[in-house]
């Protein structure tokens, strides 16, 4: 766990989430959870050597799967954008074969059972502001990168969460992507407003202004891919084929023989497509 402000903590888990902590004499404020309930204990007790008693808030930042899966015994407040209603309460109960798949997708699945989804008790359309013990957690939708995409920013710490808005070394989730949005979104980031902030990515933890500067110009690809796409009328294995091209320039990595990247930009495209351009097929 790292102390990136004060009494502001960041911890990645085994699946690859970024997660948060806000310490205040009144409450703990957690940004996302662990996934699996092996780290959910771990989690919860290095939670405890910090404060005492159960969390206050859980702010689940977008609809991703591993976010949409919380601790199970969690009796904090879930907040969540209102559009993320809907998937939080079916997701589970209706995955089909646009869900994503991973190599390791079987014990996954194994280890998130006996967890539960949380429908949020707290949700918002545009911005919402928690005042927890003289700390505000501004809370404002964003969903470039996810329609229920949700940034939160903690201005006495100039600390701001973002989710999956900006990733280092892999590909985005472009499932429930609007990517012209996205585009704004990063151009926000770079903006002035916050040019003292330390900015965390779900994915990669503290980025820097030049790695969300690389994620605008990634995004700014994709988007004019998908828009030739579209205008042609492509049908579905024409997108596939455009996979390659957008893991190259994802990275200097080996991501061709990532079979889990891969997936991920296969469910993403699957997901994007039928949302946006079946209709027209």
């Amino acid at each position: 766990m790292q102390e990136i402000a004060s009494n502001v903590f960041i911890e990645h888990n085994s699946l690859g989430l970024v997660a948060g902590i806000i310490r205040t004499e009144k409450g703990t404020v957690l940004i996302d959870s662990p996934v699996r309930q092996d780290e959910a204990g771990s989690w919860r007790g290095a939670t405890a050597r910090l404060v005492t008693g159960q969390p206050k808030y859980m702010i689940v930042l977008d609809t991703n799967y591993d976010r949409l899966l919380s601790v199970k015994g969690s009796d904090c407040v879930v907040v969540a954008h209102s559009d993320s209603i809907s998937p939080i309460r079916t997701r589970l109960g209706s995955r089909t074969s646009t869900e994503e798949a991973t190599p390791t997708q079987e014990n996954y699945e194994q280890s998130v059972t006996g967890n539960r989804v949380l429908p949020p008790e707290l949700n918002f359309d545009s911005n919402l502001t928690l005042y927890v013990d003289g700390l505000s957690i501004e809370l404002e939708h964003h969903p470039g990168s996810n329609f229920a995409g949700i940034w939160a920013a903690i201005p006495e710490r100039k600390v701001i969460f973002v989710g999956d808005t900006v990733l280092v070394d892999q590909p985005p989730f472009l499932a429930y992507s609007n990517p012209e949005i996205w585009e704004e979104d990063l151009k926000l980031l770079s903006s002035k407003k916050y040019k003292d902030y330390q900015i965390i990515s779900s994915r990669s933890g503290v980025v820097t202004k030049d790695q969300i500067k690389l994620m605008a110009k990634h995004v700014s690809f994709i988007r004019k891919t998908f828009e030739k796409l579209r205008e042609s009328n492509a049908p579905i294995e024409e997108w596939y084929k455009k996979i390659p091209a957008i893991l190259e320039r994802i990275s200097e990595l080996d991501l061709f023989n990532n079979e889990l990247f891969y997936n991920r930009l296969h469910w993403g495209i699957t997901t994007y497509y039928e949302q946006n351009c079946r209709e027209r097929g």
